[in-house]
Parts: C-alpha cells; sequence; structure tokens
C-alpha cells in the first residue's frame, strides 16, 4: 500500500468513526441531524471499504466479501435527502412512505443473491481483476442485473435526490440563499447544502466521463482521477464542517418548529375568539369547546395543566407543541389554549416560557452554570435556541441570562 493510498484511508477510517460516534451520541441538540450523519458514515464508510479493497488489494485475501457493500451505496442520497426535506419542512422522524427510499436497497441485495452464492474460485478470480484495474469495479461481478446499471441508476438518483432538496429550499426556505445578508444559522445550513452539492456534482461529473470512457468515446481517464479527487475532497470538507459544529443546525431547525407552533397557537386563538364570541355556535365535533366551559372542568384542566408541568416538568421538553401537550392530558387544544390564556394570562408558548426560565434560574443557583455553557442551560430547560432563552429569560427577569449569572457570581457566599 502506498503512501497516498494509506493516507486517504486513514482519513476515511477516523470520518467513519467519527460519524457512528455522532450517530450514537445521546446530546438531544444533534438529534435532529442525525440522518445526516447516518448518511455521512455510508459514504464513508463505502469509500474506505473500496479504498482498502480495491485500491489496496486486501479483497484477493477476503473473495467472498466481494459485493457485499455495494447495496449500502443506495442509502447514502436518501438519508441526506431525508434530513434536508425534514429540516427544510419542519418535520422530524420517517413517513410511513419513506420506506420507499430503500427500496433500490433491498432491490439490489436480491439482485446480488446469486453472485453471493458463487464459488470462491469465481470471485477469487474477479477479485484479482478488479485490482489490477479498480476502475472496472462499476462493470464487473454483476448480479441478475448488470452492475453498470446500479452504478448509472444510484448516480441519477442521487443527483435528482439534490436537485428536490434545492428545490424544497427555494419553496419553503428560501431565506437560506441569502448567504451574505442571512442569519449564521441560515448560512451554516448553506454551507453544508454546497459541501454535499460539491460532492453530487463530482460524483456526476465522474459517472458520466467514465461511461464516455467506456464506450470509447472520449479518453479522458487522467481528468476523471481528478474529479474523483475532487469528489473526496468535497466529502473530507463536509466531515471537518459536521464534526467541528455538530450541532449547527439547532437554531435553523427550531426556527422552523417555532413558526409552525405560533401558525398553530395562532389558528386554535381565532378558533377559540370565534367559539367563545358568538353565541349558540353550534359544535361541529365532541372535542371542540362549546359556548361555555363550567367551573368544575375549568379547575380540573387547570389541575392537569399544573400537574405535567409542575410534577412531571413537560416544558423541558424541546419543540412540544400545543397539540402534543393537551395529548399529555387528554384534552383538546382549544380547551388548553382557552384555559391558559383565561387563567394564567398567557399564550401557550408564552405559558412554558415561564416556566422554563424560573427553571433555568434553579439551575443556576445550584451552580450549572460552574461547568456547562449558557447554550447548554437553554437547551436543558427546553428552549430551543439560544435567541428564544435570552428573550424569554429577559421578557420574564428585566435582564439577559448573562447579566443574571454574573449578579448571582457577585452575591457574598
Amino acid at each position: 500500500m502506498n503512501f497516498q493510498i494509506l493516507f486517504v484511508v486513514m482519513l476515511l477510517a477516523t470520518a467513519t468513526f467519527s460519524s457512528l460516534i455522532l450517530i450514537f451520541n445521546k446530546d438531544k441538540s444533534i438529534q435532529p441531524i442525525k440522518l445526516l450523519y447516518t448518511s455521512l458514515f455510508f459514504y464513508n464508510f463505502c469509500l474506505l471499504i473500496y479504498y482498502i479493497w480495491f485500491e489496496a488489494g486486501f479483497i484477493k485475501e477476503a473473495p467472498y466479501l466481494l459485493r457485499t457493500v455495494s447495496p449500502f451505496m443506495y442509502l447514502c442520497a436518501p438519508f441526506f435527502f431525508l434530513f434536508f426535506r425534514n429540516s427544510l419542512i419542519g418535520k422530524s422522524g420517517f413517513k410511513t412512505l419513506d420506506a420507499l427510499h430503500f427500496l433500490p436497497f433491498l432491490i439490489h441485495f436480491i439482485d446480488l443473491i446469486p453472485f453471493y452464492i458463487q464459488s470462491q474460485e469465481v470471485k477469487l478470480a474477479l477479485s484479482e481483476t478488479l485490482t489490477l484495474d479498480p476502475a472496472k469495479i462499476n462493470v464487473e461481478a454483476s448480479g441478475l442485473i448488470p452492475i453498470q446499471f446500479h452504478f448509472i441508476f444510484r448516480i441519477i438518483l442521487q443527483t435528482v435526490y439534490f436537485g428536490y432538496s434545492i428545490y424544497l429550499a427555494f419553496k419553503h426556505r428560501p431565506e437560506v440563499f441569502d448567504f451574505f445578508g442571512g442569519k449564521k444559522i441560515c448560512n451554516d445550513f448553506m454551507i453544508a447544502f454546497i459541501v454535499l452539492g460539491w460532492l453530487v456534482v463530482f460524483q456526476l461529473a465522474y459517472a458520466v466521463i467514465e461511461n464516455l470512457n467506456l464506450l470509447h468515446i472520449v479518453d479522458w481517464t487522467a481528468e476523471n482521477y481528478l474529479i474523483r479527487r475532487m469528489s473526496l475532497l468535497g466529502l473530507f470538507f463536509l466531515n471537518l464542517f459536521v464534526n467541528f459544529k455538530p450541532g449547527f443546525l439547532v437554531g435553523f431547525l427550531s426556527e422552523k418548529e417555532s413558526k409552525m407552533e405560533v401558525e398553530e397557537e395562532m389558528q386554535v386563538k381565532v378558533t377559540d375568539t370565534i367559539a367563545f364570541h358568538i353565541p349558540n355556535l353550534p359544535s361541529k365535533t365532541a372535542n371542540e369547546i362549546p359556548d361555555f366551559i363550567s367551573q368544575i372542568d375549568t379547575e380540573l384542566i387547570k389541575s392537569q395543566i399544573l400537574n405535567v408541568i409542575e410534577e412531571e416538568k413537560i416544558f423541558v421538553k424541546n419543540g412540544i407543541t400545543l397539540n402534543q401537550f393537551a395529548g399529555r392530558i387528554n384534552v383538546s387544544p382549544k380547551s388548553v389554549s382557552y384555559i391558559i390564556n383565561r387563567e394564567f394570562g398567557k399564550g401557550f408558548n408564552e405559558f412554558l416560557n415561564q416556566y422554563r426560565v424560573e427553571y433555568a434560574i434553579s439551575k443556576i443557583e445550584q451552580g450549572y452554570l460552574d461547568d456547562y455553557t449558557l447554550e447548554a442551560l437553554g437547551e436543558i430547560s427546553g428552549f430551543n435556541s439560544r435567541t428564544t432563552f435570552f428573550n424569554a429569560f429577559k421578557k420574564e427577569m428585566g435582564f439577559s441570562p448573562s447579566e443574571f449569572w454574573k449578579k448571582f457570581q457577585e452575591i457574598p457566599t
């Protein structure tokens, strides 16, 4: 193994291990970004295997492993697309139909079963061919479907995923394209977007030129070698970015979630206003608020609200919505919004933020900031972003968390 290959293998091994650590990290602030880390892991892992097995020639020592990693290459693009989709539209997790994104992986795996059961002698001969000319990796050793089809289809699929991600960004978060005049958190998102785009574009260019070379239309072998290295450089940049800023999109994601919560709460308030100020309004469903709520119902719901707030401290859950809160106490969102507004004189988010600020103050008094940052304090108190934390704290206390911390330190012990 020459020095250049050894250097690339070491970098890819480090990147693979690092992305795996990020995937299993339990830090709440990076949970929404784990789809991107998973995509990055598969990119790193598949390239690492390629360099070890074919560029360095180790596949000849274990020919039975030939093509075992090939189906996993179909997992790179779906995970980065699902990350961008969720980030841009303010969702989390998977939808039912998201399973379709992983169908190519399953089809390719089934397609390769006849190849997997071939004799070791056949696999050894193919391994020797591929180590002598790694460029044939996308031509030789196929299953039922030619491996060249999978190579082309995977690149096309990856390009389509990225193109659709750009469309979603323009549709849902156009501010991310205001790179010079936008917020820093949007700029961070755009950096990740650009670097991943770099990777996608150069892989597409490599695939196009590789097929032109195979068809003997052009002979750009040297140029394609450089293009492949440029693609690898994009992957390294992306690894560096997410490793040095593992929670870089927390504020970006929470901004979208907060907007959706505000819209949801405003919709409830409008419905409440109509329901409570227009007499004899007919009830359409059993969950809608009637023209009045009895005092007994009011006290019961108020008691349930205070119980989950004071006993369960549900407010520390990041991004909790009015619907989720109402579901926890089995009361309609409209009723919860109405009771909070009538009994506490606050909107839903403002009500939660009051308790979050009180919780943050108690943690400061317990010495939390001796070991952790203000951002970490805001996060464990239930705030989605530093800005929301600072604004809510100042609204409740009249000064910022840092000012409160400074005053607290000046108190003689």
